[in-house]
């Protein structure tokens, strides 16, 4: 778990980043960089109503008024509103979010400010996956007593026993390639093919950002390899006509990225690649520790 910690207390402090144009910035305005708050909203995918209740809450201002009265905002507030809405994500509530930005602009920061806050949340996820194991545990013990009761008039099959197996054990103590390789039995398409577990070998061990915006989960691989990108398309392609992705809207979308290439998953199963990339990406760095010990 100390490995967790250290993630979200990274990602605290990068959050911040992204607003150190706005302190550098924010009393040199080009008049004709200002966007109205439509823009700015569609902009950042929020609606102008949201905008105007982070106002309220001091998160944030625009940098003047129209002759008509109309809010107007610099560049760095769309560096702002990412910045809340990262935030956000992480579970920071308003009131420390609020704390965060007053401090960073001011340039008053304090290591044990954040530490504190990032604890705090550290804590709630620490919750709740402790809930989440929980529930596995009693599912587990569910399962159990429904086969233990109707062994004598069932003939379990052995699948059966082996998925009681699985989900008996402690998921903390479980070898990832074992799990890897039951998710990647979930999907049930072409990622379980001779091509498509090439296709994903060849993504293995790539830095990845993964994060949640409305019911879509983006997968962003840190990366200018073109080898990358056509690797990541090739999946997206196989995956257009997987039953997975129940409805055409969930269909894996490709997409190109600044910092590299995107992934952007969609639906109810749409966990499962998140889970297969995150342990593509440790998968990709145990070997390359093996290698070293080796």
């Amino acid at each position: 778990m100390p490995v967790i910690k250290e993630q979200l207390l990274a990602n605290t402090l990068s959050l911040t980043q992204g607003c150190k144009a706005y302190q550098d910035n924010r009393y040199n305005i080009n008049m004709k960089e200002l966007v109205t708050i439509g823009k700015l909203a569609r902009r950042v995918g929020l609606r102008p109503s949201a905008l105007r209740y982070y106002e309220s809450e001091g998160l944030l201002e625009p940098a003047q008024r129209s002759p008509a009265g109309y809010r107007l905002y610099a560049p760095q507030a769309e560096q702002t509103l990412r910045f809340i809405q990262r935030a956000q994500r992480l579970g920071f509530s308003l009131a420390d979010i609020h704390v965060l930005l007053h401090e960073w602009q001011t340039g008053k920061l304090k290591s044990e400010t954040l530490q504190q806050m990032a604890q705090e949340r550290y804590f709630d996820l620490e919750r709740q996956m402790t809930q989440n194991l929980v529930l596995q545990h009693e599912l587990g013990l569910f399962l159990q007593d429904l086969r233990d009761n109707q062994q004598k008039m069932i003939d379990w099959d052995e699948s059966f026993d082996q998925f009681l197996e699985k989900v008996c054990a402690n998921p903390l103590n479980q070898p990832d390639d074992d799990t890897f390789e039951w998710l990647l039995q979930q999907t049930g398409c072409e990622l379980t093919t001779p091509q498509g577990r090439e296709i994903l070998q060849a993504l293995a061990g790539l830095h990845t950002h993964i994060w949640q915006q409305d019911d879509s989960y983006h997968i962003l691989l840190i990366s200018q390899d073109e080898a990358v990108g056509k690797a990541l398309q090739m999946l997206a392609a196989l995956e257009a006509h997987c039953s997975l992705h129940t409805g055409r809207q969930n269909v894996p979308l490709f997409l190109n990225n600044d910092e590299g290439f995107l992934l952007k998953v969609t639906g109810e199963n749409a966990f499962v690649f998140v889970r297969l990339f995150l342990m593509l990406e440790k998968m990709g760095t145990n070997n390359g520790a093996n290698k070293q010990k080796a």
